[in-house]
């Protein structure tokens, strides 16, 4: 009797234990239904079938982001050109990100980047240890193009669009129904290798490039498939008519940031500073590589060109504000880089001077924020609102925009709306359990930045030329800017 009790009471604990523990993981999973919020992954045909007849473009993505950005946009151009249709790969969004290899490499590193036969990597608990297979795989991810950009009007706007959500060549000859034969290579074995001449009227310098390809002979290529190895570099694919220009720079306005949450917030957080063109943005990078090395001389350029153009303030006022000036002409010391395309600069010294100009700017603010204590000097400019927009940690903080501080009692930067960073946190690829708010957020600074009635950013920067070129003139209602090559390097 005994021993029947004591198997009754046996298999009630279990059975109670089983209940909680399935209670428990119904309660998470549902948790996390309800917190996470999911990218949609497009299929291939989702916003254009191709018939029979079709001609195709492709191209391997590489590098960070905004790498990837400029990748699209060249091949969108080059395949509204050749009126061929664009298959576009996924993001790749990965720290360290993928860096440019020889074509061969590249698509074989492509391969292995997939994530197929890892689907029991996002099944394992977050308190159970991850086999070998699964320690990396929370470090990168594909997401579409879709989850940044409106395709449909960059399709009405360029080319038909395919998507791809595998970067093999088996994804083309069984989703397209191709042969190999059918496939035209252009295997790149070097970072700059070809520069694409729309004009070839033109005698126009190569820059970075190592030669020159021209649109009508690709135009004579018959294949079905173009595949193109790399797609990276600004004016790879050149628009140097009126037409091409204006096909362009209809690309570019269709490339602005239209993910929802993204959007929103930045509304949000755009009007506690005042509103669009109701303030100062700035994006300036001190992080790595080259931005690091002259970091206090950009933002030294900045605080003397908001000194002219934002203050009243006298040279014997602006000797006493910038004590460190002369330090902060200097590049860093303890910091080595080598870039090809940017030779070191010998002197960067430069005396303080002031120039106001005659129409100086006296924008009010309408900001409601709580601003900083402000002195006898800066107390004139508390009606000037800043952002900026920075990859240096703890900002308010960083030696080299302690000045930018100073300066501007209303100086604000994202940490200050932490709270409004919640639904960003959300996003993720669900299927995968990899979080997003680490890609998007740099991309969500910037998108503030860009409401300002001026900007300011960080030469070189890959990401400063989309802010400038794009997000700055279509959120502050004006034209995208397009230049051609001979005017652009003039600018370098």
């Amino acid at each position: 009797m005994y021993t029947v009790k004591k198997k009754l009471i046996v298999s009630l604990v279990v059975s109670l234990c089983f209940i909680i523990t399935s209670l428990y993981f119904i309660t998470r999973t549902t948790k996390n239904i309800n917190t996470n919020i999911p990218v949609i992954f497009p299929r291939p045909f989702e916003i254009h079938t191709p018939d029979t007849q079709e001609k195709y473009l492709s191209y391997l993505p590489h590098s960070g982001f905004h790498n990837q950005r400029i990748e699209l946009e060249n091949a969108l151009l080059l395949a509204t050109y050749l009126n061929r249709t664009l298959l576009v790969p996924p993001v790749m969004l990965a720290n360290p990100a993928m860096p440019w290899l020889k074509y061969e490499r590249l698509y074989e590193r492509l391969l292995f980047q997939s994530k197929h036969g890892l689907e029991h990597c996002a099944l394992i608990d977050s308190g159970l240890p991850l086999p070998n297979e699964c320690l990396n795989s929370y470090r990168y991810t594909n997401i579409p193009w879709s989850f940044f950009y409106d395709m449909i009007d960059i399709q009405q706007r360029s080319t038909p669009l395919v998507f791809r959500d595998s970067l093999s060549y088996q994804w083309i000859y069984g989703t397209l129904g191709l042969k190999p034969h059918d496939v035209y290579f252009f295997k790149d074995v070097m970072p700059y290798e070809y520069q694409i001449h729309d004009d070839p009227s033109l005698d126009l310098p190569l820059d970075r490039f190592n030669y020159r390809m021209n649109l009508d002979t690709l135009k004579k290529i018959e294949h079905p498939v173009l595949h193109f190895g790399s797609m990276f570099g600004s004016y790879r694919v050149l628009a140097e008519t009126e037409a091409n220009m204006e096909k362009l720079r209809n690309i570019r306005s269709g490339m602005i940031f239209r993910q929802p949450v993204l959007t929103s917030t930045t509304e949000r957080i755009v009007e506690q500073l005042g509103g669009t063109n109701q303030f100062i943005g700035m994006h300036i990078r001190v992080g790595d590589g080259i931005f690091k090395l002259r970091a206090s001389i950009v933002v030294d350029d900045i605080f003397h060109t908001l000194v002219n153009q934002f203050t009243d303030m006298t040279l014997e006022e602006v000797i006493q504000f910038d004590a460190d000036h002369d330090r902060d002409r200097m590049e860093s010391a303890d910091y080595e880089v080598v870039l090809r395309s940017m030779p070191t600069e010998e002197d960067h010294t430069k005396p303080i001077e002031v120039h106001h100009p005659s129409n100086r700017d006296k924008k009010t603010s309408k900001t409601k924020l709580k601003c900083q204590p402000s002195d006898s000097i800066t107390k004139r400019f508390k009606n000037t609102v800043v952002y900026i927009a920075t990859d240096a940690p703890n900002p308010r903080e960083h030696p080299l925009l302690r000045k930018l501080f100073r300066l501007f009692p209303c100086t604000f930067v994202l940490s200050d709306f932490e709270k409004e960073l919640e639904e960003v946190k959300r996003l993720q690829v669900v299927e995968e359990k990899v979080p997003l708010d680490g890609y998007l957020i740099p991309m969500l600074d910037a998108m503030i930045a860009a409401h300002g009635h001026t900007f300011f950013g960080t030469p070189h920067s890959t990401f400063t030329s989309y802010i400038e070129r794009q997000l700055h003139p279509v959120y502050t209602g004006k034209h995208v800017q397009v230049m051609g090559l001979e005017e652009y390097l003039k600018l370098q």
